[in-house]
């Protein structure tokens, strides 16, 4: 695990090394800041500790700018996507030089978007290079509003306290996930799946960096071994291998997407009854990077030349596009072989603007094919926690034209876009807010993989499960006690959903009144069995007789002020009294009250 974690090292982009190619060596760290310190006004010569220095010249990084505002405050300016000046939301860079409990207010003030997941409850993460682990920055030291000295625009404010001064301490949008580490990944997941996976290169990009294509699964289609097999050729013939298409990371700023695929990944390769399923019957194709170099110049959306990958599927060209190219290629041999059927593409983004997990598919006219297209959305809502129903969308927008969903998918292939939140779920519309974590991104690609299994043991593609696990029978001291009627009615809001509540207790139906109601007699006189039974003596012998002297113990008291208050004087009104008025007994004033604790919480106001 400790080659998976990415070094703080402030080099990395310019070192030489054999797998990137001399023209990204030097090209990197353009636009980045390259370990500026910001001094005070005024001040020359060395920098003194506590003079901040900022640096994002390493893969992933972005930051284009930082202004020294106050001793306690900097204005931070992301570095825009190449010739895409409003993609302007990921952001990962490091703080050095540090004073011991040194406190700062970092104003992060150019997003290209005002409505993010900052308005609700997602905050930026921090780690420092002696506590790899990412942590969450507390919500209540962040502050996303308008600023009057900014223009009006809404700007992302933290306060922070360095508490190492040895310590380089790295903030970041989400937790980064680089090309490097895919590659170190790649390498050690090859040699636990080299008995039935492949790992090929199918394009480079425009910095030669590599698209990788893995293939899960054998594309050969078994020949029948039986004789009774043989002699239904017309249904041999028939059968056609399915094929499922997964791509990941077209945009640089969505590192989730990685984490998703990883997960999905490692959970195909494990000894789980579901992945073995799938292996055996199913192939999965995945690429894990679709956009290596905007992946590793720490852009949002674009890559090098400035295009948006998930925009440019219906005009590629093998000089701007050749990973998106090389895919289409690949697709087209694969609804060409007769052999082959591909069912589903999906395409795994996240998003910045809504919570959760959802998809984005394509809308159709007629019936019946667009109740087909929602079939898997239906398998991954089972599978997936914080599914949003609410937010899945199908339509067919012009301006979504180039997307991979609406371009790439030939006649009669679902195309989906799989997008799950930068930030965060919520359990239920009232529950607590929930960060995402690594892990958690990880148990969505096992939940993706776990619905292509339903959804293919569902059509018969996949036997079902044969000598699956029962559940223990309990015994019966400890089976649940049988629930009486009255508490076993169902109301007529009753839904599925509320089985994690306590059950209901139903009060019994109210007696018929009477007309005339008149006194019942007594209880004894009622009953028989009442009467016959000996009757018990008037003293209670539960709890024990308490003899001595009463003491009065101190009691917080709380002293009602409102007592004290004088009303100004009014003339007295009379009283009617029977047919006379009289002004007896004035207006007396009120004397203070102690009143105890006790009775001040039980006190009912109206306030």
């Amino acid at each position: 695990m400790e080659a998976l974690v990415d070094d703080l090292d402030h080099t990395t982009i310019y070192k030489r090394n054999q797998d990137y190619s001399e023209e990204s060596d030097g090209e990197g760290g353009l636009g980045n800041l390259n370990r500026l310190i910001v001094r005070p006004p005024g001040h020359s010569g060395k920098a003194k500790r506590g003079h901040l220095c900022f640096d994002a010249a390493f893969e992933c990084g972005n930051l284009g700018r930082a202004d020294h505002i106050t001793e306690l405050e900097y204005d931070l300016y992301i570095r825009p996507d190449t010739c895409r000046p409003r993609a302007r939301f990921w952001f990962n860079f490091t703080v050095e030089n540090v004073k011991q409990d040194q406190r700062v207010i970092f104003n992060i003030v150019n997003f290209g978007k005002e409505f993010t997941l900052y308005d609700k409850d997602m905050t930026p993460l921090v780690r420092s290079t002696s506590r790899q682990k990412w942590q969450r920055i507390p919500r209540r030291l962040i502050f996303y509003h308008k600023s009057l000295v900014h223009r009006g625009r809404k700007i992302l404010s933290l306060a922070f306290g360095f508490d190492r001064e040895e310590d380089v301490y790295q903030f970041a949008a989400a937790a980064p996930y680089s090309y490097s580490r895919l590659q170190k990944y790649l390498v050690t997941w090859q040699k636990k799946a080299e008995n039935f996976a492949t790992r090929e290169t199918i394009a480079q990009s425009t910095q030669k960096r590599q698209i990788d294509l893995i293939t899960i699964g054998d594309l050969n289609v078994k020949e029948p071994e039986s004789k009774e097999e043989n002699l239904t050729k017309t249904k041999s013939s028939e059968i056609k291998k399915r094929v499922v298409f997964v791509m990941a990371r077209a945009h640089g700023g969505e590192p989730p997407a990685s984490y998703i695929c990883q997960g999905l990944l490692d959970y195909i390769i494990s000894s789980a009854e579901n992945a073995s399923a799938i292996r055996d019957h199913i192939v999965i194709q995945v690429v894990p990077m679709l956009n290596p170099d905007g992946v590793f110049l720490g852009s949002q959306r674009a890559d090098l030349l400035g295009s948006d990958p998930n925009r440019s599927w219906h005009r590629t060209t093998t000089f701007a596009h050749p990973p998106l190219v090389a895919v289409k290629e690949h697709i087209r041999k694969i609804t060409s072989e007769k052999k082959l059927q591909l069912d589903f593409i999906i395409d795994i983004h996240a998003d910045i603007s809504h919570e959760g997990v959802f998809v984005r598919g394509n809308s159709y006219d007629d019936v019946y094919r667009f109740e087909r297209h929602a079939v898997l959305p239906k398998f991954l809502s089972l599978r997936l926690e914080a599914w949003r129903a609410e937010q899945c969308v199908y339509n067919a927008e012009p301006a979504l034209a180039g997307s991979a969903r609406r371009a790439l998918p030939p006649p009669g292939v679902d195309a989906y876009t799989l997008a799950v939140s930068l930030a965060g779920r919520r359990l239920s519309p009232t529950g607590p807010y929930i960060h995402y974590t690594e892990d958690a991104y990880a148990r969505i690609g096992r939940g993706v993989v776990k619905a292509l299994c339903d959804y293919y043991r569902h059509i018969g593609v996949v036997p079902p499960r044969v000598g699956a696990p029962r559940k223990h029978r309990e015994t019966r001291s400890r089976r649940r006690r049988r629930r009486a009627h009255y508490e076993r009615e169902r109301s007529v809001s009753w839904s599925p959903e509320r089985r994690v509540l306590a059950a209901r207790v139903l009060s019994p139906p109210l007696p018929q009144t009477s007309a005339a109601p008149r006194a019942l007699p007594p209880r004894t006189a009622r009953h028989s069995v009442l009467r016959a039974r000996p009757q018990p003596p008037l003293h209670d012998n539960l709890l024990p007789i308490i003899t001595g002297t009463a003491v009065r113990t101190p009691r917080l008291s709380v002293v009602d002020m409102s007592a004290y208050i004088r009303t100004p004087a009014s003339p007295q009104r009379p009283r009617f009294s029977g047919s006379r008025f009289h002004t007896k007994h004035a207006l007396r004033r009120a004397r203070p009250r102690d009143i105890t604790s006790d009775d001040y919480d039980t006190h009912e106001s109206d306030s």
